[in-house]
């Protein structure tokens, strides 16, 4: 009995992770078509900080070109570029784009900071819209983030974009490590006005932030240092009393973020060490619940069998009816959940519990890089911690 009493906790367990997880999404604020704006809106900069993006930059600044909001500029910063993307950059001329050339990394700054701040300082508006050069905005996504940021009241607005999913690996890795940051901050609680600081963060690919606010906690050189800016970001604006929001722009917003395996590697590992640190002790409980989530299933199943081996059959057969009970939920989330967010077939939730694992395994490694000194790797340039 006591066998049969703890498989059937860790079902129950398992059971309310999925419920929970599925509850999650459900209550995710989502985008929706912008109020009619002035055409004295406030005139917002589109910044992109762009380092060895010839393949993507032509769609990004193409899409920012292209917003129907009232009053925007562009500006670019090729941050020190090795490939053609000053070429092609030179190929978009328009009078709505600026293009900088980027200063030289000083010492205690991050790449991306470093571009980011440039770009603050030399744009004009009073908000300020920050898009990675991987992104793909529709028209309308300006508008969207500047009437939601209006109607709400906030300071910052950020996006979760719809995650174009090419190859195998990308498909496999990246829907359970991004279930693992939404479940670290949980957006439909950005807006609380009790949130912690903690319990927030920023999508890179997507930031619209409030030019006053940003000045005032000294822009991006608050996080000079940080590889994952975007969250530390989001949390220095809460901590000095700002209000921040977000939501599934999937409409509004594609992003590309890695092409290939190996890409997929190597950012993960570069935001692994950082990650930990931003999250502290909670995402350690969270990555330890996403792997009991995944692989739980699978632990119930082979104790059934094993005490089917050993000629417990009762035992076994009903421990095994409840690994397979948890295992068809899970399968029916995971697929749910491809659908829902990604846009692919289902059946790549069977995937899911591999992807976990060679998401920590990615991690762990990374890590392990960060702390013996190694460092990782990612468009050039070596990240130590």
């Amino acid at each position: 009995m006591f066998f049969f009493a703890l498989a059937s906790g860790l079902t129950i367990l398992l059971l309310v992770g999925y419920w929970r997880d599925w509850r999650r999404v459900q209550r995710q604020p989502r985008f929706c078509a912008p109020a009619p704006l002035p055409a004295d809106a406030p005139l917002v900069s589109i910044l992109i900080p762009a380092r060895n993006e010839e393949r993507a930059i032509g769609r990004s600044v193409a899409g920012a070109l292209a917003q129907d909001y009232p009053q925007f500029e562009v500006v670019v910063v090729d941050d020190g570029s090795t490939d053609g993307t000053a070429a092609r950059l030179a190929e978009l001329a328009n009078s709505k784009l600026r293009v900088l050339a980027g200063q030289p990394l000083p010492a205690g700054w991050v790449g991306k900071c470093n571009a980011c701040q440039q770009l603050g300082e030399t744009a004009h508006g009073e908000w300020l819209l920050y898009l990675d050069a991987d992104t793909a905005p529709a028209p309308q996504l300006t508008s969207v983030l500047m009437s939601y940021a209006t109607a709400k009241n906030l300071d910052l607005v950020t996006v979760l974009p719809l995650l174009e999913l090419g190859t195998f690996w990308e498909r496999v890795i990246l829907p359970p490590f991004l279930g693992m940051i939404t479940t670290l901050y949980p957006l439909e609680r950005f807006e609380d006005p009790q949130v912690r600081p903690d319990q927030v963060f920023a999508n890179g690919p997507c930031i619209l932030i409030r030019r006053e606010a940003y000045e005032a906690i000294g822009g991006h050189g608050a996080v000079r240092n940080e590889v994952l800016e975007d969250v530390q970001l989001a949390q220095a604006l809460r901590r000095a009393g700002y209000r921040l929001g977000g939501g599934e722009g999937f409409d509004y917003l594609r992003v590309r973020m890695y092409n290939n395996g190996r890409e997929v590697a190597e950012g993960l590992m570069k935001n692994a060490a950082a990650g930990y640190r931003s999250g502290g002790m909670r995402s350690g409980w969270i990555a330890l619940r996403q792997f009991i989530l995944a692989l739980g299933p699978y632990w119930i199943l082979a104790s059934g069998a094993a005490l089917l081996a050993l000629g417990s059959d009762t035992l076994g057969w009903s421990i095994l009816a409840l690994g397979l009970g948890s295992l068809v939920v899970s399968l029916l989330l995971w697929g749910w959940l491809y659908r829902r967010l990604y846009r692919l077939s289902g059946w790549y939730g069977l995937l899911w519990p591999l992807g976990m694992m060679s998401y920590l395994l990615i991690a762990g490694w990374g890590m392990w890089r960060v702390g013996s000194g190694r460092g990782v790797v990612w468009k050039g340039r070596t990240y130590t911690g």
